[in-house]
């Protein structure tokens, strides 16, 4: 497998491949999410589904609320889900720009980086931002069904956002 040159190339490039892989990603992570779900054991599957319904709206609908609470914008249920949607996107392309720009600084990372960073983002965002900021359950209240779920769909988002940033890079180089 060809390497990429990175003298060669501009940072801005890296950033920009990395930014398209991470919104990839993103959109393709529902799909892992759902995926994972529907093979978990009838118990987990519904205990996670129990937590979540308690739980109310999702991290990234409570996100967009609470940036547009200061500036007093109220969002009808409808807005409200494409906000989240929105935040979800917006998460998974800046992580996936910086993604890209550490590509620059760690040339000789493999496909195994991509699932790292994935793993990463799930311990990062999942396990520590959001029970944190309060956006949801903390990780030992929350189902292990839910665990799984969230860290296949996070390394799966790792996968994706590498090789769409390679695919791209070849592709632009």
């Amino acid at each position: 497998m060809a390497r990429v040159s990175r003298r060669s190339t501009s940072p801005l490039l890296d950033i920009l491949c990395g930014a398209a892989g991470g919104a990839l990603a993103s959109w393709l992570m529902g799909y892992a999410l759902r995926g994972t779900m529907k093979k978990l054991p009838w118990k987990m599957k519904r205990e996670a589904q129990w937590k979540a319904f308690l739980q109310g709206e999702p991290s990234t609908v409570k996100t967009a609320v609470a940036v547009l609470r200061p500036l007093g914008i109220r969002l009808s249920a409808r807005q409200r889900k494409r906000a989240g949607d929105v935040v979800h996107y917006g998460y998974g392309t800046v992580w996936g720009a910086l993604y890209g720009a550490l590509h620059r600084f760690l040339p000789r990372t493999g496909r195994r980086f991509g699932l790292g960073f994935g793993l990463g983002l799930f311990l990062f965002g999942d396990e520590l931002l959001v029970p944190a900021l309060k956006l949801g359950p903390t990780p030992r209240q929350t189902p292990a069904g839910t665990h799984l779920s969230a860290l296949m769909a996070h390394l799966a988002y790792g996968g994706v956002t590498e090789g769409s940033y390679r695919i791209l890079r070849r592709a632009l180089t």
